[in-house]
């Protein structure tokens, strides 16, 4: 693997997006690869839009995508993935989820199709000492969202987990041509569901982890109800192919 397109979602970073962006491009060129980083601004309301132009006059491998509203980062990454040049692709999040996992990521690409971090795998671990009423929350809707998974698709690649933050893959013959449904958060689920339709090669990382205790997707939020609406609409296309 002599190239890479990485693609960055963002909302809201202000406090971090910059800092974040610069310790993945250090992290990229201590493996010796030629590169790319897209990063899309899904319209962020703070001066997110202002650390990415920084951060654009400063490097001159990265290019931004803004959206003129915030649509969903599934959406955010199909435009992204629209204009990647490479064959090997890594999805992250801005927050860099995993990142001490990014070396063994990298390493497992030039074996398999599709690696991802995989926090059901039973290897895996949460390590935080205490959790929230977010947290909790946030872990039992995630258990529940793996379980309808492998239930409906009999997608059950070691424990199903389709929504962790790290992934990457290598684009397929007709990958140019396939048309995803998913604008919110279940793009990954599409992407797996793809690869597996294609018997291609995963690769499950296990991870220890933190449950993050905040999000800019509130548990009790009318916006809730539109993610459940996606996600049962993604489930009876893929059933139908």
């Amino acid at each position: 693997m002599k190239s890479l397109s990485i693609i960055v979602p963002c909302f809201n970073n202000q406090e971090i997006i910059e800092k974040n962006i610069s310790i993945l491009k250090k992290k990229i060129e201590k493996n010796n690869i030629k590169y790319e980083i897209i990063i899309i601004n899904d319209g962020s309301e703070d001066d997110t839009q202002k650390r990415l132009n920084k951060l654009k006059s400063k490097f001159r491998l990265i290019k931004i995508i803004k959206n003129k509203k915030n649509f969903g980062k599934s959406y955010s990454i199909l435009r992204g993935l629209k204009i990647s040049k490479y064959e090997h692709v890594i999805l992250i999040d801005s927050d860099l989820p995993y990142l001490s996992t990014f070396n063994i990521v990298l390493k497992k690409m030039k074996k398999y199709d599709f690696v991802f971090i995989n926090r059901k795998h039973k290897k895996s671990a949460i390590i935080n000492k205490r959790l929230n009423f977010y947290q909790v929350s946030r872990y039992i809707i995630g258990y529940f969202v793996s379980l309808i998974v492998r239930v409906s698709l009999g997608l059950n690649i070691q424990g199903g987990d389709t929504q962790s933050g790290l992934k990457a893959f290598k684009k397929i013959e007709n990958f140019k041509n396939k048309k995803f449904i998913s604008r919110l958060f279940f793009l990954d689920l599409e992407l797996m569901h793809f690869y597996q339709l294609q018997n291609k090669k995963f690769c499950a990382i296990p991870v220890k982890y933190k449950i993050v205790d905040k999000s800019s997707i509130k548990i009790l939020s009318i916006k809730n109800f539109s993610i459940i609406f996606e996600l049962f609409k993604v489930i009876i296309k893929l059933k139908k192919l």
